[in-house]
């Protein structure tokens, strides 16, 4: 079985959710360990938080966001027809 470790601490899988949840935590070492408490494999953090949104997102104004809901839109059964799923 391998269990997790963060900072040096132990971590139950039933944890390693919430605990890795927090940014925080990519900042420590983070470790695989076996039964016998050997590292088997040392995680090196690549997170990337994003503080702001994207360019993309920022250009979908409240206007825009009306003006498509005004616009005609097509079923679910018109969509698969013109695809020629049917």
């Amino acid at each position: 079985m391998v269990t997790l470790y963060v900072a040096g601490r132990k971590v139950d899988w039933a944890d390693a959710g919430r605990v890795l949840a927090d940014r925080a935590a990519f900042a420590e070492r983070i470790e695989l360990r076996d039964e016998s408490g050997q590292v088997v494999n040392r995680l090196r953090s690549e997170f990337v938080a994003f503080d702001d949104d994207p360019d993309w997102v920022k250009a979908i104004t409240p206007e825009a966001i009306e003006r498509a809901k005004q616009e005609p839109g097509f079923t679910f059964e018109e969509v698969k027809k013109r695809l020629g799923w049917r």
